[in-house]
């Protein structure tokens, strides 16, 4: 990093920028497209440079359009800012409420922390701050989109809260849990009919069997698979056990009681209360067979919570 006071730029990773200085700290105002491609380091950032860059879809978490970027002590800060009018919010929840509980959400996290008092819920502008320190080398778009990625995570969390349904973290570790207390109730709410949770040994591959009725007024059946945790790509066990149960599931019938007849699924869901490796989607795509590709979904913790802030009321 390099200072020109004589035009007011700074070169950053062989990059100009233009620069105001308030008689303390060197400001950069720029896109976040601008920036997302620079490296910067720790140890050679300028003491009082502030960059702040905009982001037109809140990199991604749809509250927090802009960041900023300066020294803390030997590390680097960055600042997800919030800075939206009451006036024009159209979310489900007030937008005092979804802050606040964000806040109090992000702080019980382990990477990122919100500056509560930042919040003034008098206000017509809504404005909270959210920040983490990093240190060493960094590509600026690879920072960002992890931890931006955490924070989308965790709006979600607390859409979730605010739905009336409570994430708890022992549903990564105890499945019976996750099923009981989430993916049945969850079922229910989603409209779907004669919701058994059949776990045990005759289960032949299916935690859950379900029914809805179609558009041609007929029933489609479908068997659920829970598993706790997350599913990697590498544990070729549980790969193999998933595409067993898959087959069992399909090849073997269920009963079901208030109709008083057998039934064959039509459609297979995979859950988890965790999340998929890539490498573990595209191991289970390969090996289930071709004249079942189309009718097996997986479900991970993301998309079980984008279901609750649906159905969920």
């Amino acid at each position: 990093m390099e200072i020109n006071n004589e035009t007011s730029t700074i070169s950053i990773f062989n990059k100009e920028f233009e620069f105001e200085f308030d008689g303390k700290d060197y400001r950069i105002d720029s896109d976040y497209v601008e920036i997302q491609d620079l490296e910067i380091d720790s140890a050679q950032y300028i003491d009082n440079l502030i960059i702040r860059a905009h982001s037109s879809d809140g990199f991604g978490t749809y509250l927090f359009h802009e960041v900023e970027i300066f020294k803390a002590d030997n590390e680097i800060s960055f600042v997800f800012i919030c800075n939206q009018p009451n006036k024009y919010w159209e979310g489900k929840y007030g937008l005092s409420t979804l802050l606040m509980e964000l806040g109090q959400n992000v702080n019980l996290s382990d990477e990122l922390k919100a500056d509560l008092e930042t919040l003034d819920i008098e206000n017509d502008w809504k404005y909270l701050e959210v920040y983490f320190n990093v240190s060493g080398n960094l590509k600026i778009s690879e920072v960002i989109d992890k931890y931006s990625n955490k924070l989308r995570k965790l709006i979600k969390q607390t859409e979730l809260l605010l739905s009336g349904a409570v994430w708890k973290k022992e549903y990564e570790t105890e499945e019976k849990l996750f099923s009981t207390e989430i993916l049945y109730p969850l079922l229910r709410k989603m409209g779907f009919i004669d919701v058994r949770y059949t776990h045990g040994k005759r289960e032949y591959g299916k935690d859950f069997t379900f029914s809805d009725v179609t558009a041609f007024g007929n029933l489609r059946h479908y068997g659920m698979q829970v598993k706790a945790g997350n599913m990697r790509g590498n544990v070729n066990a549980d790969i193999d056990e998933i595409i067993g149960q898959l087959d069992d599931a399909f090849s073997m019938p269920y009963f079901e009681v208030t109709a008083n007849e057998e039934r064959r699924i039509n459609t297979f869901v995979i859950a988890i209360s965790g999340n998929f490796t890539e490498n573990a989607k595209e191991k289970i795509a390969n090996k289930i067979p071709n004249t079942l590709k189309g009718s097996v979904y997986m479900l991970d913790r993301e998309k079980v919570m984008e279901l609750i802030e649906k159905y969920w009321k």
